[in-house]
Protein backbone atom coordinates (compact mmCIF):
# COMPACT_ATOMS: atom_id res chain seq x y z
CA UNK A 1 0.00 0.00 0.00
CA UNK A 2 1.56 3.36 -1.13
CA UNK A 3 1.96 6.19 1.87
CA UNK A 4 -0.84 8.37 0.11
CA UNK A 5 -3.37 5.27 0.46
CA UNK A 6 -2.30 5.14 3.48
CA UNK A 7 -2.80 8.73 4.52
CA UNK A 8 -6.18 8.72 3.26
CA UNK A 9 -7.17 5.62 4.90
CA UNK A 10 -5.90 7.40 8.30
CA UNK A 11 -7.86 10.24 7.34
CA UNK A 12 -10.96 8.89 6.61
CA UNK A 13 -10.21 6.75 9.93
CA UNK A 14 -10.16 9.92 11.86
CA UNK A 15 -13.03 11.72 10.19
CA UNK A 16 -15.14 8.69 11.63
CA UNK A 17 -13.59 8.40 14.72
CA UNK A 18 -14.38 12.62 15.92
CA UNK A 19 -17.98 11.96 13.99
CA UNK A 20 -18.00 9.57 16.82
CA UNK A 21 -17.50 11.46 19.51
CA UNK A 22 -19.71 14.28 18.63
CA UNK A 23 -22.32 12.18 18.32
CA UNK A 24 -21.40 9.82 21.72
CA UNK A 25 -22.26 13.15 23.56
CA UNK A 26 -25.21 13.94 22.47
CA UNK A 27 -26.18 10.34 23.07
CA UNK A 28 -25.02 10.47 26.53
CA UNK A 29 -26.34 13.74 27.84
CA UNK A 30 -29.89 12.37 26.54
CA UNK A 31 -29.17 9.14 28.99
CA UNK A 32 -27.79 11.97 31.54
CA UNK A 33 -24.72 10.15 31.57
CA UNK A 34 -23.25 13.21 32.48
CA UNK A 35 -20.44 11.37 34.02
CA UNK A 36 -19.36 9.37 31.05
CA UNK A 37 -19.78 13.07 28.95
CA UNK A 38 -16.32 14.10 30.79
CA UNK A 39 -14.26 11.45 29.18
CA UNK A 40 -15.06 12.86 25.57
CA UNK A 41 -13.02 15.78 26.61
CA UNK A 42 -9.54 16.38 27.82
CA UNK A 43 -9.51 17.04 31.80
CA UNK A 44 -8.02 20.40 31.03
CA UNK A 45 -10.70 21.64 28.45
CA UNK A 46 -12.35 24.67 27.76
CA UNK A 47 -15.86 24.64 26.83
CA UNK A 48 -17.60 27.74 26.80
CA UNK A 49 -21.25 27.01 26.78
CA UNK A 50 -22.95 30.81 26.77
CA UNK A 51 -23.01 34.00 27.86
CA UNK A 52 -23.84 33.63 31.47
CA UNK A 53 -21.50 33.87 34.51
CA UNK A 54 -20.04 29.84 35.39
CA UNK A 55 -20.58 29.04 31.48
CA UNK A 56 -16.95 28.80 30.56
CA UNK A 57 -15.62 25.51 31.57
CA UNK A 58 -12.21 24.42 31.71
CA UNK A 59 -12.26 21.05 32.65
CA UNK A 60 -14.05 17.78 31.97
CA UNK A 61 -15.17 17.63 35.32
CA UNK A 62 -16.64 21.11 35.10
CA UNK A 63 -18.47 20.31 32.21
CA UNK A 64 -20.16 17.30 33.72
CA UNK A 65 -21.33 19.25 37.21
CA UNK A 66 -22.26 22.38 34.72
CA UNK A 67 -24.62 19.24 32.62
CA UNK A 68 -25.58 18.45 35.73
CA UNK A 69 -27.15 21.48 37.06
CA UNK A 70 -28.72 22.66 33.66
CA UNK A 71 -30.45 19.33 32.76
CA UNK A 72 -31.49 18.83 36.40
CA UNK A 73 -34.68 19.76 36.11
CA UNK A 74 -35.60 18.60 32.12
CA UNK A 75 -37.72 15.41 31.87
CA UNK A 76 -36.56 14.59 28.67
CA UNK A 77 -33.77 15.70 26.16
CA UNK A 78 -33.10 14.79 22.76
CA UNK A 79 -29.77 16.48 21.25
CA UNK A 80 -29.17 15.78 17.44
CA UNK A 81 -25.66 16.40 15.84
CA UNK A 82 -25.61 17.16 11.86
CA UNK A 83 -23.62 19.02 9.44
CA UNK A 84 -20.32 17.94 10.51
CA UNK A 85 -17.02 19.47 9.18
CA UNK A 86 -13.58 18.64 9.60
CA UNK A 87 -10.78 20.05 8.86
CA UNK A 88 -7.28 19.03 10.06
CA UNK A 89 -4.49 21.30 11.18
CA UNK A 90 -1.97 18.85 12.18
CA UNK A 91 -1.76 14.75 12.58
CA UNK A 92 -3.25 15.25 15.82
CA UNK A 93 -5.80 18.41 15.85
CA UNK A 94 -8.73 18.87 14.06
CA UNK A 95 -10.95 21.79 14.19
CA UNK A 96 -14.96 21.00 13.58
CA UNK A 97 -18.03 22.80 13.02
CA UNK A 98 -21.58 20.74 13.95
CA UNK A 99 -24.85 21.79 13.96
CA UNK A 100 -27.00 20.88 17.25
CA UNK A 101 -30.82 20.46 17.11
CA UNK A 102 -31.50 20.15 20.91
CA UNK A 103 -35.00 19.66 22.41
CA UNK A 104 -35.92 19.80 26.25
CA UNK A 105 -39.20 19.12 28.13
CA UNK A 106 -39.46 21.32 30.87
CA UNK A 107 -42.52 20.34 33.03
CA UNK A 108 -44.70 23.69 33.85
CA UNK A 109 -44.09 24.92 30.49
CA UNK A 110 -46.23 25.87 27.79
CA UNK A 111 -43.59 25.03 25.02
CA UNK A 112 -41.01 22.91 24.84
CA UNK A 113 -37.77 24.46 24.54
CA UNK A 114 -35.62 23.93 21.64
CA UNK A 115 -31.24 25.03 21.05
CA UNK A 116 -31.04 25.92 17.26
CA UNK A 117 -27.10 26.20 17.32
CA UNK A 118 -23.81 24.99 15.91
CA UNK A 119 -20.65 23.64 17.91
CA UNK A 120 -17.56 25.24 17.16
CA UNK A 121 -15.18 22.50 18.89
CA UNK A 122 -10.88 22.04 18.41
CA UNK A 123 -10.14 17.98 19.03
CA UNK A 124 -6.76 16.78 20.07
CA UNK A 125 -5.84 13.56 19.58
CA UNK A 126 -4.54 11.67 22.73
CA UNK A 127 -2.47 8.88 23.48
CA UNK A 128 -4.20 6.79 25.90
CA UNK A 129 -8.07 7.76 24.73
CA UNK A 130 -7.78 8.77 20.90
CA UNK A 131 -9.93 11.47 19.44
CA UNK A 132 -11.23 14.39 22.65
CA UNK A 133 -12.73 17.70 22.67
CA UNK A 134 -10.20 19.95 23.63
CA UNK A 135 -12.46 23.19 23.60
CA UNK A 136 -15.87 23.83 22.69
CA UNK A 137 -17.72 27.10 22.28
CA UNK A 138 -21.66 26.92 21.51
CA UNK A 139 -23.20 29.55 19.31
CA UNK A 140 -27.31 30.16 18.86
CA UNK A 141 -28.93 30.13 15.32
CA UNK A 142 -31.89 30.45 17.56
CA UNK A 143 -34.02 29.36 20.39
CA UNK A 144 -37.39 28.31 21.12
CA UNK A 145 -39.16 28.81 24.62
CA UNK A 146 -35.86 30.45 25.80
CA UNK A 147 -35.11 33.85 26.81
CA UNK A 148 -32.67 36.00 24.24
CA UNK A 149 -29.61 36.40 25.33
CA UNK A 150 -28.36 33.31 27.13
CA UNK A 151 -26.47 31.81 24.50
CA UNK A 152 -23.44 33.32 22.34
CA UNK A 153 -25.58 34.32 19.02
CA UNK A 154 -24.04 33.22 15.95
CA UNK A 155 -21.71 35.78 13.94
CA UNK A 156 -23.24 36.52 11.00
CA UNK A 157 -22.49 38.97 7.55
CA UNK A 158 -25.31 41.94 7.11
CA UNK A 159 -27.36 41.15 4.50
Amino acid sequence: MSAETEAVIRELADRAAITQVLHTYARLVDEREYEAVAALFTDDCLADYGQGEGDTLHSAKEVTDWLTRQLRHMKVTSHHISNVEIRFTGADHADTVAYLYAWHILPGLDVDPVVLGRYVDRFVRTPAHGWRIAERRLFAHGLVGLPEGILRPLPRKDA
